[in-house]
């Protein structure tokens, strides 16, 4: 079977955007909203997030399976920790049955108590994921990069190493958000510097709400940079303001990223459509111009 070309097989930058399976009434409206605008933007993949611990299991494989219908490809997210191996290869055959394009291999966030109990065999890293996918299949399989380092990691230098030695088995690197360009610079430079030529694609957010940027920050261990916005906002116009300067920061950076030779931008929507569809909007004319 061909390796469906979803790395490659693109003309201008990759356009891609992550979204998240619903969690209740409100939230099916907004996945909704999104999916009208990505109707209109047709990035040229969509990724489609697992939940801690695989939490999301059934919604993600049902938000694939509506997306993969509406024609979309569809990069799903997979996570060692929460799985068997024999549950991550079921789920590999399946993911590749329901038409998904492609699988972004991740370790997974752990519980916050009690730890994960691993059995004989199973994974504990995500880079022995990406070689159990290419084990498995034929989809391409990307993983995950951080430019500031992993959370957990208290060496940059050695969490590069680790990055590229996964990134050199994969297909493609998406980055976790960053605020300051140097810490992706920085990353790029030292795949390099591994003899890792796998390209490495910007992940960037634009958050909605002072709130969403504090939490999304906590989640990633990374520290907000000075000059933000005040995280306290007393009316809508503030609120709006704040929303613009993060998109001006985002497409800042983009607009950096394949100024220096990215293979494209990585977005990750939180589900928002507005943000998405002004983003891309944005996006495209910076690369006309």
């Amino acid at each position: 079977m061909a390796k469906p070309d979803v790395v490659t097989g693109h003309a201008g930058p990759i356009r891609s955007v992550e979204v998240w399976p619903a969690r209740g009434e409100a939230q099916v409206a907004k996945l909704d909203e999104l999916l009208g605008v990505l109707r209109e933007i047709r990035p040229d993949f969509v990724t489609v997030t697992y939940g801690a611990m695989g939490s999301s299991r059934p919604k993600t494989i049902a938000l694939i399976e509506e997306l993969v219908g509406m024609g979309f490809d569809v990069v799903a997210h997979l996570a060692c920790l929460g799985n068997t191996r024999d549950e991550l290869v079921d789920l590999i055959h399946r993911y590749e049955a329901i038409g998904a394009c492609g699988i972004l291999a991740l370790r997974g966030d752990p519980p916050l108590e009690g730890g994960v109990q691993l059995g004989p065999g199973d994974l504990r890293y995500a880079g022995e994921l990406v070689d159990l996918v290419h084990q498995e299949s034929d989809l391409p399989v990307m993983v995950a990069l951080h430019p500031n380092g992993h959370p957990e990691s208290v060496d940059l230098a050695q969490d590069r190493a680790y990055a590229a030695a996964k990134l050199a088995r994969a297909d493609l690197g998406l980055t976790q958000f960053f605020f300051d360009y140097a810490s992706f610079a920085g990353l790029r430079a030292a795949m390099v510097a591994h003899n890792v030529a796998t390209p490495v694609v910007p992940g960037l957010m634009v958050p909605a709400s002072p709130k969403q940027l504090q939490r999304m920050a906590e989640i990633a261990g990374i520290k907000l940079p000075l000059g933000v916005p005040p995280l306290e906002l007393k009316d809508a116009g503030g609120l709006d303001e704040f929303r613009s300067r993060w998109l001006d920061a985002a497409l800042a950076l983009a607009k950096q990223a394949l100024q220096d030779g990215a293979k494209g931008v990585h977005l990750f929507s939180m589900n928002n459509a507005a943000v998405t569809a002004e983003f891309f909007e944005r996006l495209s004319a910076t690369v006309v111009d």
